[in-house]
């Protein structure tokens, strides 16, 4: 790494969640807010509500979780229901000075991706202790597939440990209408589900593994298959566009990065495969796959390409020297605290074996080893954060149809086998 990345320092909180219970002010606004937010989401995502006065009849200090389909979650969520919830959330979206002076006076809990926190679970903690509702989503990300994705384990406990009630919110149809990876809104039909998970008698009793079994049950849920039992049409003539974020292998001839897309439609640059997105947001049943007709199952066969594309370059003779991704125009940043980023180096990534390097194309520029990668994750769409040597960085992809999920499969894949060399070694 060069010197200018070398004199940067740990990424700390400087955000404090206020130790006092939301004042009078904090609630009003909340009010107004639900109030805003109902009139501009219910209506425009076709929102419905079902078992609902579950939650409404739920008395605090309880906690509130979700499965995380898309940004707006949380406002849809709380705008529908009168608690007033602290809701924990990715650090990242701190570093808007607006939007961090208005998430401490409502008290929003940061929360550091990827990383265990002590200062979220104190947070959390005070806030149930002062009677408040505390909102998480245990997924830990948005889905990209439309399936709940594994629940981040250390919420089990954190549940057994503040011994309130647990009450779920599943978003069914939310995905269908805002993907991940599209920025295009396609009204549909969204349901919102509250789910009693543990009362507080049975939160006291549970062991961990029950905690676990009931909260898996309770937010499980397949967007495509929902949707396509329950169909409602999708109110959109961009139902594909910008799907090549997340599928970066071609189901025909198995080329990365060769999916382009318009319209309703996908296409292979490579071998002219086409996938026809139709009006209820499901693959074309006369398109020949090699999975079933959702994403989640597109997924688990693409991650399985990558780790077969993996294994062998780590076998090659040369493996530290093949390039495994390549990616043109990309910006890194870094920055201290919650303080905006700032931007660092710009140009060519490359992706090896045991490194990622951004350069120009004549030097190799930034390198960053894999053994030293921590807290690998996506925030938004194309942005791949993690930390190197204890320093915060964000690779932001520029163009809109590079996909920053190969990388995130593709490190996945290398650091777990980077891991387990190194415990072999031992």
């Amino acid at each position: 790494m060069d010197g200018s990345a070398r004199e940067m320092t740990f990424m700390q909180k400087n955000l404090k969640v206020k130790k006092d219970p939301p004042g009078p002010g904090a609630r009003l606004f909340m009010r107004l807010g639900a109030v805003v937010a109902r009139k501009l989401f219910n209506r425009k995502l076709n929102i419905h509500l079902e078992n609902w006065d579950l939650l409404e009849n739920m008395k605090p200090p309880f906690i509130l979780v979700a499965n995380h389909v898309s940004n707006y979650d949380p406002a849809i969520i709380a705008a529908n229901q009168k608690h007033f919830i602290h809701w924990v959330a990715n650090d990242a979206v701190f570093r808007s000075s607006f939007m961090r002076l208005i998430f401490r006076w409502i008290q929003v809990i940061p929360k550091t991706k990827g990383m265990s926190d002590l200062d979220t679970v104190r947070n959390m903690h005070r806030k149930i202790r002062q009677g408040g509702g505390v909102g998480l989503f245990p997924e830990g990300q948005t889905s990209w597939d439309g399936s709940t994705q594994p629940l981040v384990p250390a919420t089990f406990k954190l549940l057994k440990l503040f011994k309130v009630p647990v009450i779920a919110v599943v978003n069914k149809g939310g995905y269908m209408s805002h993907p991940r990876w599209s920025w295009q809104l396609r009204r549909g039909r969204m349901i919102l589900e509250a789910r009693l998970v543990l009362d507080g008698a049975g939160i006291k009793t549970a062991g961990v593994g029950e905690i676990t079994a009931r909260l898996e049950k309770a937010l499980a849920h397949d967007d495509f298959e929902f949707c396509r039992r329950n169909p409602f049409p999708l109110k959109s003539e961009k139902r594909a566009e910008k799907l090549e974020l997340f599928t970066y292998v071609c189901p025909s001839c198995r080329k990365l990065e060769s999916l382009v897309s318009r319209g309703n439609d996908m296409t292979c640059s490579c071998c002219g495969w086409t996938v026809h997105v139709d009006e209820y947001g499901q693959f074309s049943r006369d398109e020949a796959l090699p999975f079933s007709h959702n994403l989640e199952a597109w997924g688990r066969w693409q991650r399985v390409v990558a780790e077969e594309i993996i294994l062998s370059g780590l076998e090659a003779p040369e493996r530290e020297e093949q390039v495994l991704l390549y990616r043109g125009e990309v910006s890194l940043f870094t920055g201290e605290g919650l303080s905006p980023l700032r931007l660092l180096a710009s140009g060519e990534l490359r992706l090896y074996s045991n490194r990622i390097e951004l350069g120009d194309g004549r030097e190799k520029g930034i390198t960053f080893f894999l053994a030293s990668l921590d807290a690998l994750s996506l925030f938004k769409r194309q942005n791949l954060e993690f930390y190197h040597e204890k320093v915060f960085y964000r690779l932001h992809f520029t163009r809109p149809g590079d996909s920053a999920w190969i990388w995130q499969e593709f490190l996945e894949v290398l650091l777990f086998h980077c891991r387990r060399a190194k415990q072999q070694n031992y």
